[in-house]
């Protein structure tokens, strides 16, 4: 009984010790984690040294040299409206005849009125010059002739008002108002602009304002770097930085005669500087962060390292060095993504990559 009592204790003992080693066990990994043992299939490339020139590719926008709102300076009914939208209209020409009734019938009213008063003012002169009038005399004959002079320019600019005309040359882009409606002086009837210039407007960041100022060439492309070319220089550049701590740059360039910029297009504006010089770079690609923090990691004996490095320009697909880097020294410039600080790497041979793509 003893016996059998003992053997039913070292059962339990041994069912305890069984359960407790797998409790222990159970949530090890059968094997280490791969994400760290396995070697990372990356891309590299070498930091070079070569020759380039400060440029600054940056966006703008085209506005029209001019941009005017036309006002009546009558009141009446519209006769006829003698533009369109899209016209392309000269300084002066007229865009709206309002009804002159009144106005040419008193413009007569007052040329009569003058002409009368100049007779006078001449008789009297006369008259004066053989003593036969007091000098007072003369002098109130001649205000009235000058009273009527002034009645006749009033009479002749209202007349002239209303013919409403193009006050710059350029193209209607708004027509408010058509042949039987009315106006009110101070009403806006239209909008032009002149695009035989264009206004481009762009933004210069801290470190960029420093190098550029008036005078400084650039060119002007579409948006997409397609098409002809404008060629000018930056003509102002402000001294004061808005919201955004980004300076307003400004350049008026004659506009293409065949197809011109339209206002509110955006364009390209490449800012070329005169001199080339040596310059450290790395392709675009091989940052793992941003360019305000940019980092890039370094492949050096199958091992990536994480690397800060100080950014300057950038040159199309290229980014400036000024720091962190050296010569010669392997960067990733594809498989960041799955790339720690110290992970082990395997070099994807270029020939792979380029088939590949």
């Amino acid at each position: 009984m003893k016996q059998k009592k003992l053997a039913i204790v070292i059962l339990v003992i041994a069912a305890l010790c069984g359960l407790f080693w797998w409790q222990q066990h159970r949530s090890e990994p059968v094997g280490t984690d791969s994400a760290y043992s396995l070697a990372v299939p990356v891309a590299v490339v070498p930091v070079r040294r070569t020759v380039v020139r400060d440029s600054l590719a940056l966006t703008g926008t085209a506005e029209a040299f001019r941009d005017v709102e036309v006002f009546s300076e009558t009141g009446g009914l519209v006769r006829k409206a003698m533009s369109e939208t899209g016209d392309r209209k000269a300084a002066g020409e007229v865009l709206f005849v309002v009804d002159d009734e009144l106005q040419q019938s008193a413009l007569k009213k007052a040329k009569a009125a003058f002409e009368k008063a100049d007779l006078d003012h001449t008789r009297y002169l006369n008259l004066f010059r053989e003593g036969a009038v007091s000098p007072s005399g003369l002098e109130a004959v001649r205000l009235k002739r000058d009273e009527a002079e002034a009645d006749l320019i009033e009479a002749r600019r209202k007349y002239r008002d209303t013919r409403i005309r193009a006050p710059v040359s350029g193209t209607v882009t708004v027509k408010l108002v058509d042949e039987g409606e009315m106006v009110q002086p101070g009403m806006k009837v239209a909008n032009l602009v002149d695009l035989s210039k264009v206004r481009i407007r762009f933004f210069l960041s801290e470190r960029e304002v420093l190098d550029i100022a008036s005078g400084y060439p650039l060119e002007i492309r579409a948006a997409d770097g397609s098409g002809p070319v404008l060629r000018g220089r930056v003509t102002s550049v402000s001294g004061k930085a808005g919201r955004d701590r980004t300076y307003e740059a400004e350049a008026v360039l004659a506009n293409f005669a065949n197809s011109p910029l339209k206002a509110g297009m955006f364009v390209r504006v490449i800012l070329a500087g005169k001199e080339s010089r040596e310059a450290l770079v790395v392709p675009r690609t091989a940052l793992a962060g941003s360019v305000m923090k940019p980092e890039v990691y370094v492949v050096r004996k199958g091992i990536a390292r994480l690397r800060k490095v100080t950014a300057g320009r950038e040159f199309q697909e290229q980014l400036e060095i000024l720091g962190g880097l050296a010569a010669g020294e392997q960067v990733v410039t594809s498989g960041q993504n799955e790339l720690h600080d110290g992970a082990k790497v395997t070099i994807i041979p270029q020939k792979n990559m380029d088939s590949a793509r």
